[in-house]
């Protein structure tokens, strides 16, 4: 047999079963993604920071009894703990079913009545550029193994 020749083929069978457990990394850096989301709400904004709450915002919180903080798309903290992961065949999905998501993501241009306020973006579903250098470390460690 060539030199070395086992050890690639050895190499060889470990990846082939990699591949097939490659839900570990991946749900792996689902979390990562999930946490890197927490740090933005945590830091009120990255890498820029959020619109500042209007005073009826802070009036309003927790239901008019003002015990809300003024944290920026903190009240009860529901949003920030919404997120949800979900591994597909193609990659890893982080996301949130809350129903004010997009709103307060994207903003709204308000319109007359109720429920009309004008709401400022305060995009909160998104990944630092230092994210990419973590989640390929995970993936790294996961194909150098052994």
């Amino acid at each position: 047999m060539l030199e070395g020749l086992d050890k690639v083929l050895n190499r060889t069978s470990r990846l082939r079963r990699d591949i097939k457990h490659v839900e570990r990394p991946m749900k792996a850096a689902g979390t990562y993604m999930i946490g890197s989301i927490v740090k933005n709400f945590n830091a009120g904004g990255r890498p820029t920071k959020w619109a500042k709450l209007d005073d009826s915002t802070i009036a309003g919180r927790r239901r008019g009894k003002k015990k809300g903080g003024i944290k920026i798309l903190v009240d009860m903290g529901q949003l920030r703990n919404s997120n949800s992961m979900r591994l597909r065949s193609d990659g890893v999905e982080v996301g949130t079913n809350m129903v004010q998501a997009k709103r307060q993501h994207f903003g709204y241009p308000g319109h007359p009545g109720p429920g009309g306020a004008k709401t400022p973006a305060r995009p909160f579903m998104l990944l630092q550029d230092e994210d990419s250098e973590g989640i390929a470390k995970i993936f790294s460690r996961h194909l150098s193994r052994g």
